[in-house]
């Protein structure tokens, strides 16, 4: 069995057992030698400089091909060097030939697999490598050879800390060093926990531990794993993807023997053994940061191809982890036992079972998080509200029509065949105490029963309750006619729309002077809350439809020239969105028509200043580079465009055709590139925003962190997606990863 094993790890395999061989037998057991470094030797061997390994690999735009290269290199010299016609040649050292082989097994040099496009980052929190795949999707083999690629350079850099100095070590001690960082992962429990400033407490903070943990850890193979979290339950849940036994090395350290092959049996039990170590690490961890954790679920699961499946399933509590020694000699399989772990199998390796819990489950995931705002009664604690702008949940609302489509909802359920009795239903909704739009559906839809335009059918009551009145349809008509550049078609539709609902409105008295908003996202609501509406009445929500029909009606008359109406419109627009990138951006299309470029600009320069997504800042700051360049402004002209290069992706840029003139003369007009902090005090002499604003940046992270704290996961999961594209940091991803979709209801 070994001499087979043997024939298939390759050439550099033989060279480096054959080195390992030189080391002689050695009775101790690979973990029982308290020195790492144990069988070091001099050697004239070359140095392997793993971080200058990094930096051209970091630098490349296709790393493979560098990878490649050592790996024949280090090929050549193992079998040339001291040969006749070699004398000058220098052999490689145990490190650069223990990474060298480790690469040939990933079968780098090997056209059975293609890996696919990838690039090479260092995370900050870990410093690890990580090899970033650029395709969407990946073949389970391809995945593999990554995972081994991969973990072949973080074994030469973690081995490379390890060892007082790994180019000098034995082959057998590169070997038990590696054996050694895999025995010893849930000893970074505790040291990893040790980095934060305080104990978290509160679904943001623990959140924010728990991702920051999955992301620092620095540990041989990529930890892949999703969590959820219950902090008022006191429980944590962790599905963690476990290392194959396929993407393990091929050969082991064994007392004795030394450094033998590893057969498919040898593999899979040192695989099985790190799997149930992740395990007992990420509850260690969890309970080590978040002192109101009281319970950790973990599953251990395999995605491939064709399957999902679970090998390991346990609940482990802060109890049943007390007096267990994480930095010390540990038996994962006997303390997953000893927790009531759903498992089969040994330390020689686990079968499939049944996952004793889900994710998703309520325990975790309670559907109370996901309830509407619209719909809340509830008021926020003192701290929530400050820093979400409002005193209760509702202040939150942006949908003006959640009311009418949660009534819709009840209503049909009790719908019959029966038209008398769906009469009788409906106008019990428009009874004392509905709200005006509620009231408003329930008689037209009644009215549309009685004279047979509406048919006795759930779904079709529904969806006239929600959006059957006359301005949802007339919007609906009119973008139809805009799309199909009918202009003087769509403008009509529209304005007879708004017309008609302006003289069917049916409000208290004074409703007219009321103040109305439209937010496109939570994010824009706890935004306006929090740096617009204090200087403002108490806003009710806008009607849809109607901001929609001013809209198009904006649009259809500037495309047709009528730059008064057009501008009349959009002013109105932007006034009820005063959040809306697109509709300041009209409106600032719509300024300039009319021959006011400072309005114009000084509109933008209010989106750049309110702006918190990629997009909206990268958007506007095109436009006040097109607008700066028309004015001989230069410096400030490429000041914009410089910056808008931060947020906006070259297609993006270019696909506009109001700002392909601009690009073209300012890549030709021989400007060098302004370093970033020029750019920036150009724009600031200029009085035009450095966007997102510090102002915007602290308001934006602490109505997250609210929204987080106060469960508010609809409006949390909005505001952590833009923080995410914003800031670009992994453990904001694994945030937002962890916060669960809303469930079916």
């Amino acid at each position: 069995m070994a001499e087979r094993d043997n024939e298939t790890r390759g050439r550099l395999g033989r060279l480096f057992a054959a080195l390992a061989g030189d080391d002689g037998p050695s009775d101790a057991h690979e973990g029982s030698d308290d020195s790492p470094d144990a069988g070091t030797h001099s050697s004239d061997g070359s140095s392997l400089d793993v971080e200058e390994l990094s930096q051209k690999l970091l630098s490349s735009s296709d790393p493979v091909p560098l990878l490649v290269a050592l790996m024949h290199d280090v090929r050549v010299r193992a079998e040339g060097a001291g040969t006749p016609g070699h004398e000058g040649m220098r052999a490689p050292g145990a490190l650069e030939l223990r990474l060298a082989e480790r690469l040939e097994e990933a079968g780098l040099d090997s056209d059975d697999v293609k890996l696919p496009s990838l690039h090479v980052v260092r995370p900050r929190t870990s410093g690890l490598f990580y090899l970033r795949v650029d395709e969407e999707s990946l073949a389970w083999l391809a995945k593999l050879e990554v995972l081994r690629v991969e973990a072949a350079l973080n074994a030469a850099l973690l081995t490379g800390r390890l060892l007082p100095d790994a180019n000098r070590a034995s082959a057998s001690g590169l070997v038990r060093a590696e054996q050694r960082i895999c025995r010893s992962i849930v000893s970074q429990a505790e040291r990893v926990a040790a980095h934060l400033d305080e104990p978290a407490h509160g679904e943001w903070a623990v959140r924010h531990a728990l991702a920051y943990g999955i992301e620092a850890f620095q540990l041989p193979y990529r930890l892949t794993a999703s969590f959820r979290v219950n902090v008022v339950a006191g429980a944590a849940a962790f599905e963690v993807d476990l290392v194959p036994p396929r993407a393990w090395t091929s050969v082991a350290f064994v007392g004795g023997l030394g450094v033998v092959p590893a057969t498919s049996e040898m593999r899979r039990a040192a695989a099985t053994d790190y799997n149930l170590r992740l395990a007992v690490l990420l509850a260690g961890y969890a309970f080590a940061v978040a002192p109101e954790l009281d319970q950790v679920w973990v599953a251990g699961v395999v995605d491939t191809a064709a399957d999902h499946a679970c090998y390991y399933s346990v609940r482990l509590t802060r109890t049943g982890l007390v007096g267990v020694d994480l930095t010390g000699a540990l038996d994962p399989l006997a303390l997953l036992r000893a927790s009531g772990a759903v498992l089969e199998g040994d330390e020689r390796g686990l079968s499939a079972v049944r996952q004793g819990f889900s994710l998703e489950d309520e325990l975790f995931c309670p559907a109370r998080r996901h309830d509407p705002v619209e719909l809340s009664d509830a008021v926020l604690d003192a701290s929530a509200a400050r820093a979400l702008g409002c005193a209760r949940v509702s202040g939150l609302s942006i949908d003006e029509g959640q009311r009418r489509r949660h009534v819709a909802s009840e209503l049909s359920r009790g719908l019959t065949d029966s038209t008398e009795d769906n009469v009788r239903l409906l106008l019990s909704a428009a009874g004392e105490g509905a709200l005006d739009d509620v009231a408003q559906a329930a008689r037209r839809c009644v009215a549309k029963l009685i004279d047979g335009t509406l048919a006795d059918d759930p779904i079709a009551v529904e969806e006239e309750f929600v959006d059957g009145d006359p301005l949802s349809r007339a919007a609906a008509k009119a973008h139809d006619l805009l799309v199909s550049r009918d202009f003087a078609g769509a403008q009509k539709v529209a304005e007879e729309g708004l017309a008609q609902a302006e003289n069917d409105a049916c409000s208290p008295a004074g409703a007219s002077e009321r103040l109305e908003r439209a937010f496109g996202t939570y994010a824009d609501r706890a935004l306006y809350n929090r740096l617009v509406g204090p200087g403002e009445p108490p806003c009710a929500l806008a009607s849809s439809p109607s901001l929609d029909a001013h809209a198009i009606a904006s649009a259809a008359e500037l495309a047709q020239g009528l730059v008064e109406e057009a501008l009349a419109h959009a002013r109105h627009v932007a006034e009820v969105a005063p959040l809306s990138a697109q509709a300041s951006l009209h409106l600032s299309h719509c300024l300039e028509a009319a021959g006011d470029v400072e309005g114009s600009e000084r509109e933008l320069c209010r989106l750049l200043a309110l702006a918190h997504d990629p997009e909206s800042i990268g958007l506007g700051y095109l436009r006040v580079a097109q607008l700066e360049w028309q004015q001989g402004h230069v410096l400030a002209a490429q000041a914009c465009y410089q910056r808008a290069l931060r947020y906006l992706p070259a297609p993006t840029i270019t696909v506009g055709l109001a700002f392909v003139t601009f690009v073209g003369q300012a890549s030709g007009s021989g400007e060098a590139q302004l370093p970033d902090d020029q750019a920036d005090a150009v724009l600031e002499a200029a009085g035009i925003p450095l966007a997102p604003t510090r102002e915007v940046s602290d308001a934006f992270l602490e109505a997250a962190r609210a929204a987080v704290d106060s469960e508010l996961f609809g409006v949390a999961r909005d505001l952590m997606q833009t923080l995410c594209t914003m800031s670009r940091d992994d453990v904001y991803f694994g945030m937002l990863r962890s916060i669960e979709d809303a469930p079916d209801r």
